[in-house]
């Protein structure tokens, strides 16, 4: 682990100690060092690819993000270049950053997320964890997603335990009442961490075509402040069903106290999303803010000011 300038805040994540519970969503950070342009990535307990497959993907038509009242609906869709050719444009820069890495990977079928865990073996040792996408609400695939079918959730994470020696997390779907249940045969696949969750199923019209706002047909995930009363009880509810799980809050996360009240609920690190396309600079004024409250409090660790939140938990 990199050690970061200053004092830390410790998060017990993906069985390693993190410098700080702040991390990058997948999706809002670009495929590589493209936040260092705005800050120091190790100031954050890590950075979280943009999900890849092992095919390129060129995602959907314009228009791809639209703010709707108070919050942001995207329809991107899962582009990408592929893990082949990210490995050679883009994970040298993280290199450079000594950021810590998590890369997101998605796919239509078990295969695919299988050789996409396959052909990240080979540079394992540049990665913290893997995070197993299986919630995009954005894809012409939205309506069966993998995340809302427990069975298939763990023949995914099975599929990607055989090819690859990571730590795995899994991101939920917050669009499916089986959502506790998909976490349950997430972790029994071999997953160690939940990431709680994805965006939500929406629409927004335009009121002067009456047609939506996005070239996806389909309509899009909303995210953003709006949602994080949702994110906050569906955290706890994870919490209380897995009280021994890895658990990082993500969604609608706009400043230290939405952090503070996720760790309270039980999540042991939080993921920052639609703010970094508000002002990329904000995750890393969190990021201190969030420190300076722990020195203020005079604690070390997520650990520590959970137990003072009353949810002290151990890290293996």
């Amino acid at each position: 682990m990199t050690p970061v300038m200053g004092s830390s805040l410790a998060a017990c994540v993906f069985g390693t100690t993190l410098n700080s519970p702040i991390l990058t969503a997948a999706g809002t950070s670009g495929f590589g060092a493209e936040l260092s342009a705005f800050g120091d990535l190790r100031e954050l307990g890590a950075v979280t690819v943009k999900s890849l497959a092992h095919f390129e993907h060129h995602g959907n038509p314009g228009p791809r993000v639209w703010p709707v009242h108070g919050a942001m609906l995207n329809a991107v869709g899962l582009s990408g270049p592929g893990i082949e050719r990210w490995k050679r444009e883009y994970l040298p820069a993280l290199r450079s950053s000594r950021a810590t890495v998590i890369v997101s990977i998605w796919g239509r079928s078990n295969d695919d997320y299988a050789r996409a865990a396959s052909e990240l073996a080979a540079v394992a040792e540049d990665l913290t964890a893997l995070e197993i996408n299986v919630s995009c609400p954005n894809t012409e695939r939205a309506g069966e997603m993998f995340g809302h079918d427990p069975e298939m959730t763990g023949r995914v994470v099975r599929s990607v335990v055989k090819e690859i020696d990571l730590a795995l997390s899994v991101k939920l779907s917050p669009n499916t009442d089986r959502y506790l249940d998909v976490a349950q045969a997430a972790l029994s696949g071999g997953a160690r961490t939940l990431v709680v969750a994805n965006t939500y199923l929406a629409q927004a019209l335009n009121p002067r075509t009456g047609r939506g706002v996005l070239g996806s047909a389909i309509g899009g995930g909303l995210s953003g402040r709006s949602i994080f009363p949702l994110t906050l009880r569906m955290v706890q509810e994870v919490r209380e069903r897995f009280p021994e799980v890895e658990i990082i809050g993500s969604g609608g996360v706009n400043g230290v106290q939405s952090v503070l009240d996720l760790l309270r609920c039980g999540a042991d690190a939080v993921s920052i999303g639609t703010l970094n396309f508000v002002d990329p600079r904000l995750v890393f004024a969190i990021a201190r803010e969030l420190r300076s409250y722990a020195d203020r409090s005079n604690v070390g660790s997520v650990a520590e000011l959970q137990a003072r939140f009353q949810h002290a938990r151990g890290c293996d």
